[in-house]
């Protein structure tokens, strides 16, 4: 069971790959942009990462990843009640299980608030991940306000959005992959779905959140269609079917990706539009579809110009 003070940092097991990370999403109703943020550590090497990712009307906006950074002092005495840094972004815990502040200092401006609207969904309470994927994680569906100026242009912001928070051996050497899905459907309805790959068996875990409740997934079907290169998402059918039997049957439309590489693993994430059949006509939403595989060197090659604004982001 996941409580209030899950929000802080976790005793550290022994595995050198133990980290724990803050993870937040969201996206505009009107479809024009899509934002991620993370922030975490990896105690062992004593090392802070972070992250933030921004597309608008399906360009790269921002890119800002101030990652392998080396932590002074022990990570374990960090508290993010008092904010957590990883270069000029900022993430400060304002209420557990409740309300986050996301602030990008310096020439990069974000002042942002999540404020959850749901309760806390406990994966390993509810069904399986992949052994190599954390020992612990939760996720809730909220709402997010306040103002981004990564260009020439400040934005308002008033978006509908996920977070997770995740602790335990996250093992990038021997992970097989995942689908990571996640969409808001209005004030009143979201879903997250996870699909991890162990031992080339996909295993099912997530939740609907709807009438007030968040509903245990039994089981996903995702059939992709690929664009010019397999992995790279042209469109997807959903299926979800809560533990309870209910089905919920959903399209997802990309409005554009960026991708991210480490090594031979490669996460592609495209912020979608989703359109959820139901039984008084179609409901529209947005959000992300993050599918993570492994790449062999001559697949990098082919996607090797998709990686380029990565690297000079990197660099800037």
């Amino acid at each position: 069971m996941i409580e209030a003070r899950d929000e802080w940092l976790h005793e550290v097991g022994a595995d050198p790959a133990w980290q724990e990370s803050f993870y937040f999403n969201w996206a505009d109703p009107n479809g024009r942009s899509f934002t991620l943020a993370r922030t975490g550590y990896r105690f062992h090497p004593r090392k802070t990462d972070g992250l933030v990712i921004s597309l608008r009307d399906g360009a790269l906006e921002l890119f800002y990843g101030p990652a392998d950074l080396d932590h002074e002092g022990d990570c374990r005495e960090e508290d993010p009640a008092h904010g957590m840094r990883a270069g000029d972004l900022v993430v400060t815990m304002l209420e557990p299980l409740r309300k986050w502040r996301l602030v990008i200092e310096g020439d990069r401006g974000m002042d942002v608030v999540f404020e959850a609207r749901t309760p806390a969904f406990d994966y390993h309470a509810e069904g399986p991940l992949a052994a190599t994927m954390t020992g612990s994680h939760f996720e809730q569906s909220g709402r997010v306000t306040g103002w981004t100026h990564f260009g020439d242009t400040r934005h308002e912001i008033d978006a509908l959005g996920q977070r997770d928070k995740s602790w335990g051996v996250r093992d990038w050497d021997r992970l097989e992959g995942w689908n990571w899905i996640s969409g808001q459907l209005g004030p009143d309805m979201s879903f997250n779905a996870m699909q991890t790959i162990e031992q080339g068996r996909t295993l099912d875990n997530g939740f609907v959140h709807r009438d007030g409740t968040n509903h245990p997934i039994a089981r996903t079907q995702v059939a992709y269609t690929w664009g010019a290169l397999e992995h790279e998402l042209a469109g997807a059918e959903i299926e979800i079917v809560e533990v309870g039997g209910r089905t919920h049957r959903l399209r997802a439309e990309p409005l554009g990706a960026f991708p991210i590489l480490r090594g031979d693993v490669w996460l592609e994430e495209t912020h979608v539009a989703y359109t959820l059949d139901g039984p008084d006509g179609p409901r529209q939403g947005h959000g992300v579809v993050e599918h993570t595989w492994r790449a062999t060197p001559t697949e990098i090659g082919k996607r090797g110009h998709r990686i380029a604004p990565f690297v000079q982001a990197l660099r800037a």
